[in-house]
């Protein structure tokens, strides 16, 4: 039993290290991929914002402001200043979905509703994690072995992979949510039969020059 443990150790070691540099040059990478992720979602929501705006100009409901957003902490890393923005812009989305639904009249679908609870989450396993790797660094800096240093830097690259692919649904979810809420627009269809005899040679139609590929 003793030597599996060791040989499930030592492969979980070779797996961090094995994909170009290790976990670090991973962190940096799903980091990057989280920021712009958080971009998107970003400019996807001030879109929607001001697509409602100009649908419904006479229905105004009031701004929904949150007082308790954190703050960003003293001496901030990459990964604080990426939480903080998170945690902002999910409120923002979160807010402007409670204002669609009003404009609607009618609940979302309960999948957008997932995807809102599923980004907040992720923000708050990413948030415990770098906690969590901070207070190890904190408390064994001196004789933490490198493995322990890895698994901890793994465990945040976990969490910003999840972060960056439930905030790409949610900017998706959020689309779809401002599909749902505008207006359909009034199909008018010609009801009107045309009964021709059946001697008669028909009229060739304008479209039938044209062929249609789906």
């Amino acid at each position: 039993m003793q030597e599996q443990g060791i040989y499930s150790r030592n492969s979980f070691g070779r797996l961090m290290l094995r994909n170009h540099g290790g976990p670090v040059i991973q962190l940096y990478f799903y980091l990057d991929e989280c920021y712009e992720q958080w971009r998107c979602l970003e400019k996807e929501r001030k879109r929607t914002e001001v697509i409602l705006t100009k649908t419904f100009l006479e229905k105004r409901s009031p701004a929904v402001t949150n007082s308790n957003l954190p703050k960003t902490p003293p001496n901030p890393t990459r990964v604080d200043h990426l939480i903080v923005n998170q945690i902002k812009e999910q409120a923002k989305v979160a807010s402007l979905l409670e204002k669609m639904e009003c404009l609607c009249g009618v609940p979302l679908p309960a999948n957008i509703h997932t995807a809102l609870k599923k980004n907040h989450m992720a923000i708050c396993v990413t948030q415990a994690r770098c906690k969590e790797e901070a207070v190890n660094m904190t408390k064994h800096q001196w004789q933490r072995p490198n493995f322990t240093k890895d698994r901890d830097t793994l465990l945040v690259v976990v969490a910003l992979k999840d972060l960056a692919a439930t905030t790409r649904k949610l900017c998706t979810a959020l689309w779809c949510a401002l599909q749902i809420t505008l207006p359909k627009p009034i199909i008018i269809q010609d009801h009107h039969i045309i009964k021709e005899d059946a001697n008669k040679e028909k009229c060739p139609s304008s479209f039938e020059r044209y062929s249609f590929r789906l």
